[in-house]
Order: C-alpha cells, then sequence, then structure tokens
C-alpha cells in the first residue's frame, strides 16, 4: 500500500512565498532595492531654550518591502504652491502640506502634543508677542537652497501677511520674522501669541530664490519644500509623482514616528470620487492605501482602519442674509425636527450624533455644551410657529459630494425631516470649484476691529441670493490640532476668516480675550463660554463626530494620524505578511501578478 504524503505546516507557510518568487522570476522582475538607511541625525546645538515635549514610543523599523506606493485621494488638489488658498490643509491637499512640504511643528496623534519635526530643534517664548525657534543644522530646501534664519524669516513674512489670512497666523494679526542669527529667527506676532507653536504646525515654507524667479502659474504647479518627499511631475487630470528626499533630516528622537526617515522610494496619487471605486482600486491592488472608503466598503478591502474623531460634520446657518435663519426659535426647531441618531443608525452604524462644532478633547468642550439635541418634532413645530416662520422663505442647502460621511445620503435625510416639520427647503451639490467660490466669499471680515465702522466688508455687499447660501455643511479641521473652541468659533462665527455668512460679534469679542490669555484655568473657562453660546444659540446644526476609513493593501503598515493629516513618511511594506497564506491570497497585488505572470508564460507557449 502506497503512504499518502502530508504536508506539513512549514510546507503550508512556504507555498505563498515559493509562488511569489516564481512569479517574479517568471515576468523578469528586478530583485527589490536594499532598504535605504535614514539621513544622518545632526547634532543638537549647546544652547538649552524651554525644552519641548516630546512623546515616547517605539522607536519604528525601517524595513522596506517594495519601493512604490500608489495611493488615491478622494479629489485632485486645486494647487501645489502652499500658500495658494487652494492648497488648505486637507486630505486632499497632503502633497503640498504633509508630504513635499513640511510644518515648524507637529501635533501628535496619541497624546495631542506639540512637537518638533525636521525643521526645528526647539522653540522658546521671550515675550507676550515673541518666540524664539532654533533651527536645525543640515536642512535643505529640496532644490539645495539653505534653511536659515533668512529663509525661514520670508517664510514667516509669507504665511504671517495679513492680506494672505493664512490660518497659521491670522488668530494673531499679522506675523513677521527677525534674524537672530544664521540659525535663529525670531517670530514677531500683532497681538499676544501665547499658543503659537501649535499654531505652526500650518507653516509652510519654499525655497525663497526658486519661488521669486516663478510665475503664479509655475507656483501652482511645483513646490520646493523641505518635506520628505520631493515632487517629480504633477500631470493634471492623470497623477502626482514624488520620490524619497534623501537629504531629509529627521528627527533625532527616533520615538517619533510622524518624524522619522521615508521608507518607500517612490509615491503616486491617484484621485477618484467614488467612495466605492477607491475600495476597488485597493482591493484589485491598483492602489496601496485609499483615504475615506466608507464603512460600508470596508470589508471589500484586504486591510481597513479606521481614524479617531478629529472634525466635526454640520451644517453651517446663514445668519446675516437669511430672513427666517436669524432667528434664534427657527435655529433651534432646525435641530429638534432632526432625528440625527435615527439617520447614523441607518447610514453610518450608529455613530454618536454631536452638539458643537469642536470634537471631544477640545479645550473648552463640557458634556453640557456637546450634548446632542436630540428629536422632538413637536416642539420643533411650536417654535416656528412661535417664530412667525414663512414658508416661502427656502432654506437652501449645498454641499460637494465627497465631503464627508456618505454626506449626499445624510443630507437628504435631514430635508426629508424638515419637510415633515413644515420646513421648505432645497438641496443641491455643487462642483467643487462653485462651492470654493461661495464658502471663500470673504464674508465676516471687520473693518476696524475697535469701532466695527461698518460692520463687516461683506454687509456692503449684495446678498448672495438663491445660490445655495442659506447652508452649507462642512468638516472642522483644526480644533484638536490648535486644541481650542476659540479657534473654530474664530474660523466659522467670529466675524473673521468666516467660510460662511454668519457672524457674531459676541464670540469675536470673547475670542479676543480669550486668545492672549496662556494656557490655564482661565483660559479654558474662556473657552467655556465661547462653547456654551455656540451650542446654546444654536448657530449651526451639529451632526456627527466624522470617523474616515481607510483602505490598505495586505502588506502596509500604516496607523492612521489625526484626520485628515498624512504623513506618508509613516507608510511602510512588511515582507513577513506574504508569509501567512490568507494574507497572500487576499493581497490582490501579488496574487493578480502571479496570475497574469503564469497565464501570460502558458499562453505564450501554447501559441507558439
Amino acid at each position: 500500500m502506497v503512504k499518502k504524503k502530508s504536508f506539513s505546516l512549514k510546507t503550508l507557510i512556504l507555498i505563498p512565498v515559493i509562488i511569489s518568487l516564481f512569479a517574479i522570476i517568471a515576468c523578469g522582475s528586478a530583485a527589490e532595492p536594499a532598504p535605504q538607511a535614514p539621513a544622518e541625525a545632526p547634532k543638537a546645538s549647546s544652547a538649552q531654550p524651554t525644552a519641548v515635549p516630546q512623546p515616547k514610543q517605539e522607536a519604528a523599523d525601517t524595513t522596506e518591502a517594495r519601493d512604490k506606493l500608489v495611493f488615491v485621494m478622494a479629489a485632485e488638489p486645486g494647487s501645489l504652491d502652499p500658500w495658494d488658498p487652494n492648497c488648505n490643509a486637507t486630505l486632499d491637499t497632503a502633497v503640498c502640506n504633509e508630504i513635499v512640504n513640511e510644518p515648524l511643528t507637529w501635533i501628535t496623534s496619541d497624546t495631542f502634543e506639540v512637537v518638533t519635526l525636521s525643521g526645528i530643534e526647539s522653540w522658546e517664548q521671550i515675550g507676550p508677542k515673541k518666540w524664539n525657534f532654533k533651527l536645525r543644522e543640515g536642512v535643505t530646501f529640496h532644490n539645495g537652497e539653505p534653511w536659515n534664519a533668512e529663509n525661514v524669516k520670508a517664510g514667516m513674512d509669507q504665511n504671517g501677511n495679513a492680506e494672505n489670512s493664512s490660518q497659521s497666523y491670522s488668530y494673531h494679526g499679522a506675523l513677521h520674522g527677525e534674524v537672530i542669527d544664521n540659525l535663529t529667527v525670531q517670530a514677531v506676532c500683532e497681538k499676544d501669541c501665547p499658543i503659537l507653536p501649535r499654531g505652526m504646525i500650518f507653516s509652510r515654507f519654499q525655497a525663497p530664490e526658486w519661488y521669486a524667479a516663478q510665475s503664479v502659474d509655475d507656483r501652482s504647479r511645483h513646490v520646493n519644500g523641505i518635506g520628505p518627499y520631493k515632487l517629480i511631475e504633477w500631470r493634471p487630470g492623470i497623477d502626482i509623482i514624488m520620490e524619497l528626499n534623501e537629504n531629509y533630516v529627521p528627527n533625532p528622537d527616533g520615538s517619533i514616528v510622524d518624524g522619522q526617515a521615508p521608507h518607500i522610494e517612490n509615491l503616486t496619487n491617484l484621485w477618484r470620487g467614488e467612495e466605492l471605486v477607491r475600495a476597488a482600486m485597493v482591493q484589485t491592488g491598483e492602489a496601496d492605501w485609499a483615504a475615506d472608503i466608507g464603512l460600508e466598503n470596508k470589508a471589500s478591502v484586504p486591510q481597513w482602519k479606521i481614524s479617531g474623531t478629529t472634525e466635526v460634520y454640520a451644517l453651517i446657518l446663514d445668519t446675516m442674509w437669511h430672513p427666517e435663519l436669524k432667528k434664534k426659535k427657527v435655529r433651534e426647531a432646525l435641530n429638534l425636527a432632526i432625528d440625527c441618531q435615527a439617520i447614523t443608525d441607518a447610514l453610518l452604524e450608529g455613530m454618536p450624533c454631536w452638539g458643537n462644532i469642536s470634537p471631544a478633547g477640545t479645550v473648552g468642550l463640557t458634556p453640557e455644551n456637546s450634548a446632542a439635541y436630540g428629536y422632538d418634532p413637536t416642539r420643533a413645530k411650536q417654535l416656528l410657529e412661535e417664530a412667525g416662520y414663512d414658508p416661502k422663505n427656502t432654506i437652501n442647502v449645498h454641499t460637494r459630494t465627497g465631503r464627508c460621511c456618505r454626506d449626499m445620503e445624510f443630507q437628504e435625510a435631514i430635508l426629508s425631516y424638515w419637510q415633515e416639520a413644515g420646513i421648505t427647503s432645497e438641496f443641491a451639490v455643487l462642483e467643487r470649484t462653485r462651492s470654493k467660490e461661495i464658502t471663500s466669499s470673504g464674508c465676516g471680515r471687520f473693518k476696524d476691529d475697535e469701532t466695527y465702522v461698518g460692520v463687516w466688508d461683506c454687509a456692503k455687499r449684495e446678498p448672495p441670493g438663491p445660490n445655495y447660501a442659506s447652508a452649507h455643511a462642512f468638516t472642522t479641521a483644526t480644533s484638536n490640532e490648535m486644541l481650542d473652541t476659540q479657534v473654530q468659533a474664530n474660523r466659522r462665527v467670529g466675524c473673521v476668516h468666516t467660510s460662511s455668512f454668519a457672524c457674531y460679534p459676541e464670540i469675536w469679542n470673547k475670542s479676543i480675550v480669550a486668545f492672549a490669555t496662556p494656557p490655564g484655568a482661565d483660559r479654558t473657562s474662556r473657552m467655556e463660554e465661547i462653547a456654551d453660546f455656540i451650542h446654546n444659540d444654536f448657530i449651526f446644526v451639529p451632526l456627527v463626530q466624522v470617523q474616515y476609513v481607510y483602505g490598505l493593501a495586505g502588506d502596509l503598515d500604516w496607523e492612521p494620524l489625526y484626520a485628515p493629516r498624512l504623513r506618508a513618511n509613516t507608510f511602510k511594506f512588511n515582507y513577513s505578511s506574504l508569509l501567512m497564506p490568507h494574507i497572500f491570497l487576499i493581497n490582490s497585488r501579488y496574487f493578480y501578478r502571479f496570475l497574469h505572470c503564469i497565464t501570460s508564460k502558458w499562453l505564450t507557449k501554447l501559441l507558439i
């Protein structure tokens, strides 16, 4: 009797490895390059200014499995110029913000502490309006221009110019730099700036000589920063190609994952508007990483990750022009008429509803001023009657698809509830350019901070009319980064830098005082006053804290940072995943490559 042979566990484990090697040989593929060693960290300066807190984590492994990563976003960036408003610190503009460029500081994902990246060693406050930043030696712009105090000052002046309305410094008024020595630059704020290092997460710097020589069009198509990757080419409508910056100076403290040397040599950025399409690209191996694939698509990809709740999805209301939305009782009715939790149960797997514009963990939020408003249609109808609501004044709602968490379905559900309550409303999806045109209208800027002469600039303009200016959906993007409710209040309703048609002098006045207050109990108390006002005045229709679902290839190691930020130097491939048969089978890139190679070789022999 012939004894049957059985496969050992060792043999089963080796099967995918053998198959992978065979596929590589069969296809004539070149060997994978050896991992590139991180750039040597410069020696620290002998100067010892105020210590910068650093989180303690395990040092990251630099194992490299492949030399190219393809990642797909929801939309193509409008510009790669970090000083252009079309590069506005969203996930879709990560190339010009966090990949090719790099801010002076960063907020860690776990502790939300502010830390250094490649450009500086430390900082020190030397007065209510002045901070010194010690620059790191050995850093250069991608084109070779030196990273020194003179060139950093040029970037500070560009960002801090009041005409640019940069979100880095806008809360401090205008800002400019002063050269102290070759590696020390002083930031001088127009107003007291007790938390400026946190604001520096939005600072952007470009090679000044190169930038001055470029046309506006050229500036939008290219960027010379100090980030971990260099821009090779942007082919509009097709892709963005980047490669590792071999001169990147990682943070000497290897525990700072966000500041580590990049692992993967080449990056390609693609964009697709549909969540399902982005998920399918990861599933088939066309992409290695996809932004926001939606909860319903997470099971279709080899790996998925969910980010923390760092944003709030909400409707911002036009309290300046719309005759009904000016009425507090109408705004309250809009909130009470919606069964928010029923919507999230149906669309977002029960994601909890929220009652403010800033997410959990933000300074100033309490259980009371962040509680969801609840569902009370009877009370909503009563408030509408008391307010003298006129249904002829349609409340238009506009959004753009892909902004957040099944936003199309969410908005349609909201309008359905409003119609049941007797509220006349319409919903429209705007093209990206049209949406930006409306939300960047410039409404809300005081002409005179002291006397409010003329109140605000846009008050002299004609009302926007029926072009969907009544309310629009937005996601906040800075609260946990700046850790202040005041920041969101200023941006959305404080009469400066608003992207809406809401303007509240009460919030502006409170913010002026709060922002000049150093961190501590007094600042927290003032933040709470602002959050209380926002919640109790029903300025918004707050909905949910946003969660992003990311799709990953089976061999990709990556953990989400606080959304919507992206550090490509934190990506790495892991060979060990290929040793597991189940990972091999679901990791489409290798499996499909194997099938293609074997099939093509077999067919060739058959035909010949």
